[in-house]
């Protein structure tokens, strides 16, 4: 039998939330391929925002759950506050009257924060993650019920190790999953890789924990370790590729106090890997692409053609280690978006974005891209929206929705 979630002692009251007007309604960023267009969207309920949500989509909704943040009473400094964990799990979805509004669903099993999600035909897969005290290797798929409104929930296989940390994404029916933390402690950082077919998936299989899928081991990521990465799916292209970008690791040397900021790049392509007979060597499945002109750690991306990336969001590192010191003088984090060309193997620096929202998912909906919450300085989230268009991209996010 599926499993589903059942609202047992909650009533499922749709809220519209209100938009914070401190950020501009739309706003545009200039590109090599034409401009990006902004459009603001009803915000997470969650006054504060969160950073590391699950995030996805799955037939015309928008999924954003758990998540961690660090909420403050009046008057307390908000760097002596405890970091809190979340269980909270919306919708986003169309309103009867219009518009889109925000459907509360049933918790997660517990609070977690900073996994790894990829959306697929079948829903919204979620991986991993931690609560402040345990990383976890638990995978679930959820996928969105138009007629009831409610999120029905599919366990999947589990990973062969627990990952916080790390990126995800899908390339037809396969999730693949990169890099990330092992435990706790930064100094498990890893380079490894996995993917997950779909293709056999089956709801009722499941349920019973009949399903007969697995995680299949891909040669690492070249590079070395790395945690929050920069992992996008380059799918318009005759043979779609996986990009793995920047992201940081601990120098072992000093222990986990030593960070190298990460600026390099590659490129995973399924069918080559397929047709040299998997051979295991990283760099006979991994392309070395240019480095990025900066490092852009827990950043987000979207895909601007087939060739063509952009990196919306990202630590630079430039104050990385200033962060104690500075506090709520921070400035918060670029704004500068990075075009990858990959017929050139080229990077370039475009426009600004009207925010830099990062540790969180951009995903592809409504005719284009969505971006939900994040962290916009140090401690500090947003529970901003929003739609993001280009005229280059529109073509291939149609069918998102």
């Amino acid at each position: 039998m599926m499993l589903r979630i059942v609202a047992a002692a909650i009533v499922f009251a749709v809220i519209v939330a209100p938009m914070d007007h401190a950020y501009p309604q739309t706003a545009t960023t200039e590109t090599p391929l034409g401009p990006l267009s902004w459009r603001r969207l009803p915000d997470l309920p969650n006054p504060l925002g969160v950073a590391g949500p699950y995030v996805g989509t799955h037939r015309g909704a928008v999924i954003v759950a758990g998540g961690a943040n660090f909420p403050t009473t009046e008057g307390e400094d908000r760097w002596a506050a405890v970091k809190i964990w979340h269980d909270d799990v919306w919708v986003m979805a169309e309103a009867k009257n219009g518009g889109y509004e925000w459907v509360p669903q049933q918790p997660l099993p517990r609070p977690m924060a900073h996994g790894a999600t990829a959306s697929t035909p079948h829903g919204m897969v979620c991986i991993g993650g931690d609560d402040g005290k345990n990383v976890f290797d638990s995978v679930t798929l959820l996928s969105w019920n138009p007629a009831t409104r409610r999120l029905d929930v599919h366990p999947l296989p589990s990973l062969p190790h627990p990952m916080c940390f790390g990126g995800a994404a899908a390339i037809d029916s396969a999730v693949y999953v990169v890099c990330g933390q092992h435990g706790t402690d930064r100094l498990t950082a890893a380079a490894t890789a996995y993917r997950l077919d779909l293709r056999d998936f089956e709801p009722s299989a499941a349920a019973t924990s009949t399903l007969p899928l697995k995680w299949e081991r891909l040669p690492d990521v070249p590079g070395g370790p790395r945690t929050v990465p920069v992992v996008i799916a380059r799918t318009g292209s005759t043979t779609p590729r996986l990009c793995v970008m920047s992201g940081r690791r601990p120098d072992p040397a000093h222990g986990d106090t030593a960070i190298e900021m990460l600026r390099d790049a590659y490129e995973f392509d399924p069918t080559a890997w397929e047709a040299s007979g998997k051979k295991t060597g990283a760099m006979a499945a991994w392309k070395r692409l240019a480095d990025m002109p900066a490092a852009r750690m827990a950043g987000t991306a979207l895909p601007l053609s087939p060739s063509h990336l952009i990196v919306l969001s990202g630590d630079d590192g430039r104050l990385f280690n200033q962060t104690n010191a500075l506090k709520d003088a921070h400035p918060g984090f670029p704004k500068a978006c990075l075009v990858y060309d990959a017929s050139a193997d080229t990077w370039s620096i475009a426009g600004d974005a009207p925010t830099c929202q990062l540790a969180t998912t951009i995903v592809p909906w409504d005719g284009g891209w969505v971006m939900v919450s994040g962290e916009i300085r140090p401690r500090v989230r947003t529970p901003n929206a929003w739609l993001i268009t280009s005229p280059a991209g529109a073509a291939g996010n149609a069918a998102a929705k």
